[in-house]
């Protein structure tokens, strides 16, 4: 699923205004980096330290539904974005750490998103509404795409991935967005992970982007909640390795 709604519990919702009224908490390590920390009731599973110098935390609370979870992304400069999925990777909600702004899915979809149809099927289309308030007023965005299984995979830190492309578009005020490319998808831990991707404007002209996961850390691993991004940032660029490269699945 490319990017990232229900009515939320009490849970999610006293979650989401306690990380949206303060700075993500963490706790600093004498001696050591600062960590990410969870708030009460939750377990976080998961840390991914990607390209664009950014890493992400992963973690899932008691008091939400099965199956659901929470992602933070943290750049050089703290913790930017809040994600809250269900277990097809459904974009739930979503939150702009930085500029206020929320997406909330509109509920039932005309082709919900599924993870699940992905990996039985190889393929998985999609159609979809979200509502967003920011800066610039609320306003429905309207979604369609798909996403495919390659047949490849890729090794990273051990980790076996299975390999995505993907496209997806949503009218803006001068015309039609397209975003298309590749992605990862971990089947056990049921996370899509992003990858080279390109945006191209009403207007014809396109960039590139690269959020590839290089590292991944479990409970008890090195890294496992830092908050500090290692690709891609500042003079550390131009020495930081190169994206995964897939295979094809023999």
């Amino acid at each position: 699923m490319w990017g990232n709604g229900r009515e939320t519990g009490l849970g999610t919702a006293v979650i989401a205004a306690a990380l949206l009224c303060a700075p993500l908490p963490v706790t600093a390590q004498t001696g050591g980096p600062e960590l990410f920390q969870v708030p009460p009731g939750c377990t976080a599973f998961l840390t991914v330290q990607a390209r664009e110098c950014t890493v992400s935390h992963h973690w899932t609370c008691e008091a939400d539904p099965e199956g659901t979870h929470w992602r933070a992304s943290l750049d050089q400069d703290g913790p930017f974005y809040l994600s809250y999925s269900d277990a097809e990777f459904r974009w739930l909600q979503s939150w702009g750490l930085r500029d206020g702004s929320t997406t909330v899915l509109v509920e039932p979809e005309e082709d919900p998103a599924s993870l699940t149809e992905l990996l039985e099927t190889g393929s998985d289309s999609m159609v979809f509404s979200l509502m967003v308030e920011g800066p610039s007023g609320r306003f429905r965005r309207d979604y369609t795409g798909f996403d495919s299984l390659t047949g490849g995979e890729v090794a990273v830190d051990g980790r076996t991935l299975m390999v995505t492309e993907f496209a997806y578009q949503y009218g803006v005020g001068s015309g039609t967005r397209r975003v298309e490319g590749n992605q990862f998808v971990h089947e056990g831990w049921r996370l899509f992970f992003g990858g080279v991707e390109t945006v191209t404007e009403p207007d014809g002209t396109s960039y590139e982007y690269n959020s590839s996961p290089m590292e991944f850390a479990e409970p008890g691993e090195p890294g496992f909640l830092t908050t500090r991004p290692i690709y891609d940032c500042g003079d550390m660029m131009s020495a930081a390795p190169a994206a995964p490269v897939w295979r094809a699945r023999q």
